[in-house]
């Protein structure tokens, strides 16, 4: 009597299931990456539009500040006159006519590693017809005609160096005299 064995009738795989189940661990390794590096990019762009934001905040902020203060801008220095931040420091402003007035310790605290400048430029003196803007009603005068000096505000805050932010603005203001021609 011959036994035949019962292996025969079976079919030999012989590790192509473990060949295949290693193809599609490896797939989903490669697409697990993929999304790990997308949402770690993801993640760097949104810090950047935050950084980016707090320091256009910031530095409307000093511009709005330099604003609210008639002492910033005198009409007595001729066009191109240069009222900045610190007429000490030749380095940053060489052109330097005056210093600013003393701005708010709080407005201008800024992280470690961050800096800024502002300055404010007389841009000329003007002869106007009518105001091309809309005056406040306790403002407006029954003069035909007004002097303005016109200022440039330029506030700029740098947080590159330490991986923040930067911003720059610059703003207009117009600073109305009434007129002695009429």
């Amino acid at each position: 009597m011959r036994v035949i064995s019962s292996n025969m009738n079976k079919p030999r795989s012989g590790g192509a299931v473990l060949i295949l189940a290693m193809i599609f661990l490896l797939l989903m390794a490669l697409v697990a990456g993929t999304v790990m590096q997308t949402s770690i990019l993801e993640f760097r762009m949104a810090g950047n539009d935050q950084f980016r934001e707090e320091a256009f905040q910031k530095a409307q902020g000093i511009a709005a500040a330099i604003s609210a203060d008639q002492d910033n801008f005198p009409v007595s220095g001729g066009v191109g006159y240069i009222i900045c931040e610190d007429v000490a420091d030749t380095t940053k402003y060489p052109d330097c006519g005056e210093s600013l007035a003393v701005l708010d310790p709080d407005v201008l605290s800024v992280p470690s590693g961050v800096t800024f400048t502002y300055q404010v430029q007389r841009e000329g003196p003007a002869f106007l017809d009518s105001l091309p803007f809309r005056l406040a009603q306790g403002s407006t005068s029954s003069s035909l005609a007004y002097d303005a000096a016109i200022f440039e505000a330029h506030v700029q805050v740098d947080g590159g160096s330490v991986g923040l932010g930067s911003a720059e603005i610059v703003e207009g203001l117009a600073i109305v005299i009434v007129s002695s021609a009429q």
